[in-house]
């Protein structure tokens, strides 16, 4: 953007409950806006016009950048959006209100002048499943977060002993809703303890919301004395977390990116994949990839990496080369570049 360029966060109301509300002051000017977020919806949805309340800050705008599914209607300025993922209209039966996000959606591309998908999966969704131009839609990839990287044995065996983690480890980090298929690695997970005769435990990491499928069968295994589910866990323990794990499985059944994937590649960490969405495009040939439906192929797979240490050490820096092609500066300057564009302003 030019050098003289204002830039402002705008906070509904219905985030300032977020534990990370509060870090935004850092960044730049916020704007809290603290009438429902229901009120909003109607007026910009329903009534399809600016909202008169906060009327100089829309006035002010010669651009929005949407990144959670909603933009305003401006008196003035563009629009650019950013779309994550379709996951709700790819495996609808997963989702009760995939109607509800594909109204949602449609408001929101209408409203933009440029669409942001963190994906080719995600460019190619919304261009089959909702018509999109493919020319208004610009892939721009997330990056790879400094925090994770290679973290000495000792280190990460330390963070792990806090966990009550002595010794191997299968790492999962995300959700636990359905279209995550954490039932299918914990269904692996015991077919690779029982017939594969493996000792490594299984560590699950990630908020429970949504996750009642999940931990409903956990506690029905007969391993599940050495299943460890914390939640979530601190930012700082994390990338060693990774670092220590013998190998990351993530089958998820669809995907947007798959961010997980990268860090633990950052990490040094193997990885054993689905090849469902984007996983693909994150883990490219350093990964090992499964049906996320065969809970037996995936045993097979965890069985096969945890006794080649040869195997492990080729996916480990297959893994660290590949994540090297996820770079946040990168990203930026190709974001900048657009909302240049966007903005009227010469690149």
């Amino acid at each position: 953007m030019p050098q003289d360029a204002q830039y402002r966060l705008v906070l509904r109301r219905g985030w300032m409950a977020h534990p990370a509300a509060g870090t935004l002051d850092a960044l730049g000017p916020v704007t809290r806006i603290r009438v429902p977020d229901r009120v909003l919806f109607f007026w910009w949805d329903c009534l399809g016009r600016p909202f008169p309340v906060y009327r100089r800050l829309w006035k002010s705008l010669d651009l929005f950048l949407a990144t959670c599914l909603v933009a305003p209607v401006l008196p003035r300025g563009r629009v650019v959006s950013i779309v994550y993922d379709l996951i709700p209209l790819r495996l609808p039966e997963l989702f009760p209100d995939h109607e509800e996000f594909r109204k949602k959606l449609e408001q929101l591309l209408l409203r933009s002048y440029a669409i942001v998908a963190i994906s080719r999966r995600t460019r190619d969704d919304l261009v089959e499943l909702m018509g999109v131009d493919p020319e208004r839609v610009h892939v721009i990839y997330p990056g790879r977060d400094e925090a994770f990287h290679p973290i000495p044995p000792s280190q990460a065996a330390d963070v792990a002993r806090r966990y009550g983690l002595s010794g191997p480890y299968i790492l999962y980090v995300g959700a636990l809703g359905s279209h995550k298929n954490v039932t299918g690695l914990l269904r692996a997970y015991q077919l690779a303890r029982e017939e594969g005769k493996i000792s490594a435990k299984l560590l699950i990491v990630g908020s429970r919301h949504w996750g009642d499928e999940a931990l409903t069968l956990l506690r029905t295994l007969r391993v599940r004395d050495d299943i460890v589910a914390p939640g979530f866990v601190s930012e700082a323990d994390l990338p060693p977390l990774y670092a220590g794990a013998e190998l990351f499985a993530f089958p998820s059944r669809y995907e947007g990116f798959g961010l997980p994937v990268l860090e633990a590649m950052a990490c040094g960490t193997p990885v054993i994949v689905s090849r469902a969405g984007a996983l693909p495009e994150v883990a490219g040939e350093a990964g090992l990839y499964v049906d996320p439906e065969d809970c037996a192929a995936l045993a097979d797979l965890i069985r096969r990496v945890l006794a080649d240490p040869a195997l492990k050490a080729k996916l480990s820096v297959a893994g660290l080369k590949q994540a090297e092609n996820f770079c946040w500066t990168r990203s930026a300057v190709r974001l900048r570049a657009l909302l240049q564009e966007a903005a009227g302003h010469k690149i």
